[in-house]
């Protein structure tokens, strides 16, 4: 499985991060995926330039928002890998599962694709995200509620 959980990718480059997209192909194909469609077409440009200069040049926007394309989705499988923004984790876990993309991703893991993601969307691959509630709630509704807010569970632990 190659799942990359990271705090702030590509923001702050980790040369192994950066070695498990580029190492794929000389100009891999990757799925750039926000939260939210708003947010991430004001920041796409940047992301596009910051890859760019990392040498990946063929990232492609990929909405699981306002406007899905159901196409793009289901093929996830086609790309090299996929990078999950960063953002609210909560609006993020929403729009994966109004989408329905959590099949396809088990399929791209399995398929050998890479995954990377960042803060709100690293946690979206744990074992649950209700731990960013802790930032506008109390402990003991995050803990009432906390089957309410099941991750992917990729990965055992959870993050925040």
């Amino acid at each position: 499985m190659s799942l990359v959980l990271t705090s702030n990718f590509p923001s702050t480059v980790t040369d192994a991060v950066l070695a498990c997209i580029r190492d794929i192909d000389v100009n891999p194909r990757v799925a750039w995926i926000p939260p939210l469609t708003s947010v991430g077409r004001e920041r796409f440009s940047v992301a596009q330039a910051l890859f760019q200069s990392l040498g990946v040049s063929a990232l492609e926007f990929c909405d699981i928002d306002e406007k899905p394309n159901e196409h793009q989705l289901a093929q996830l499988d086609q790309y090299d890998a996929l990078y999950f923004t960063g953002g609210d984790p909560l609006l993020f876990r929403r729009n994966i599962e109004r989408c329905g993309i959590s099949e396809g991703l088990r399929a791209c893991l399995s398929a050998g694709r890479v995954i990377v993601a960042a803060s709100g969307g690293a946690m979206q691959f744990t074992a649950n995200v209700s731990l960013y509630r802790l930032s506008s709630e109390t402990v003991d509704a995050v803990v009432t509620e906390r089957r309410h807010y099941t991750g992917l569970g990729f990965a055992s632990y959870e993050l925040l």
